[in-house]
């Protein structure tokens, strides 16, 4: 498991995908969660028409 540390301006909308910026270094990265305000996340990763890296955001881990 490797955990890429997020803020809130790497979140998008109402907070369920990253910014495109932050699905970038999470692709790049290899990284499997995401970890915001002591929350641990499991995310998915996928890629949209043009290969630009799409991360959605899981279910808590506890």
């Amino acid at each position: 498991m490797k955990v890429m540390k997020i803020s809130w301006a790497d979140l998008c909308g109402y907070g369920d995908w990253l910014t495109p910026v932050a699905a970038l270094k999470f692709a790049n990265g290899d990284y499997t969660h995401v970890e915001s305000q002591g929350e641990l996340m499991k995310c998915e990763l996928t890629y949209d028409d043009d290969g630009k890296p799409l991360v959605g955001l899981g279910k808590q881990i506890h």
